[in-house]
């Protein structure tokens, strides 16, 4: 499609990394990855993020791009969804990510910052300077973290699934499920 005119920014300013902001996949000039793991991250980059991003745009109306209240949940869903059908899914990924959702629980029922790296390292194992970037990254965003929506984000998506449904209104723009009987009717009146 002539429209998914994404660009590649290469920066200094960024963690280590790649991540979607509005057109742009961003790679962190300081990241490292095993080869293993390429296509997991670009299908939830790429795949998910910039393809709903650029499809959204596409629907006339701008929410659709930037995001209906709530849909995060479903994009991060889709997103971890991508990663392990492209084979990316890796133990170790889905333990960060299951690490991630429990320190920011922590955190949120009052934790230290202190008391949720131990909880992450003597209670679960990851490493000193693992848990230190995963405990700086909650605490950074303030009990805002989008870390606690990954799992449930895909519970939602599995169980949408499990019941039958359909992903192909997901890929119109960043929606919820909420929002799932709104874009099928639009769909069928043609708009």
């Amino acid at each position: 499609s002539p429209e998914f005119s994404a660009r590649v920014e290469i920066r200094d300013d960024l963690p280590p990394g790649l991540m979607v902001t509005g057109s742009k996949l961003l790679v962190s000039r300081h990241t490292l990855m095993e080869r293993r793991r390429i296509d997991a991250l670009l299908s939830h980059e790429i795949g998910v993020h910039l393809l709903t991003y650029f499809n959204g745009s596409s629907q006339g109306l701008r929410v659709f791009r930037n995001g209906l209240s709530g849909y995060e949940g479903v994009q991060e869903g889709l997103a971890v969804l991508a990663e392990y059908l492209t084979g990316g899914m890796t133990r170790e990924r889905l333990r960060l990510i299951a690490a991630r959702v429990v320190a920011c629980a922590a955190m949120l029922d009052g934790a230290s910052f202190t008391e949720t790296f131990h909880l992450i390292t003597k209670t679960h194992g990851l490493s000193a300077a693992g848990a230190f970037n995963l405990t700086l990254r909650i605490y950074r965003g303030g009990g805002l973290s989008k870390d606690a929506i990954y799992l449930r984000g895909l519970n939602e998506i599995l169980e949408h699934l499990r019941k039958g449904g359909s992903l192909d209104p997901f890929w119109m723009g960043k929606i919820s499920a909420a929002h799932f009987p709104i874009m099928q009717e639009l769909a069928l009146r043609g708009l």
